[in-house]
């Protein structure tokens, strides 16, 4: 069975739809911080500040730097060009799309909606 064709860059939105590696990538994005920096002003506590990196390391979102018994990490954007591409198409960047012409639903009404208060 064949790859799915997007898959890389669903790997990279499910990774990114985590509130705790979103603060991560927040922190990181401001420049690069070793991991101690990371730590202290997310007040994510060891192990889970190494499983959330390790997920950003491994969909390839952020990029590692080591300098004596320090980690540095800062953002790899590498991994997010495909994705904002991607999102750039099914938004209609400029263009008409199924996604954008597509009518919102609507709900269907009920007894309630329409009950008279005496």
């Amino acid at each position: 069975m064949a790859a799915a064709p997007y898959a890389p860059e669903a790997e990279v939105l499910r990774v990114l739809g985590h509130p705790t590696r979103l603060t991560l990538l927040a922190l990181i994005a401001a420049g690069e911080q070793p991991v101690g920096a990371i730590e202290a002003a997310s007040g994510i506590g060891q192990p889970g500040l190494s499983q959330q990196l390790a997920l950003l390391r491994k969909a390839g979102l952020v990029a590692t730097r080591r300098a004596a018994k320090q980690v540095y990490y800062r953002i790899d954007p590498t991994a997010l060009r495909s994705v904002i591409s991607l999102l750039q198409t099914l938004g209609g960047n400029g263009g008409a799309t199924a996604v954008a012409t597509a009518s919102p639903r609507r709900r269907a009404a009920s007894a309630a909606m329409f009950a008279k208060i005496l």
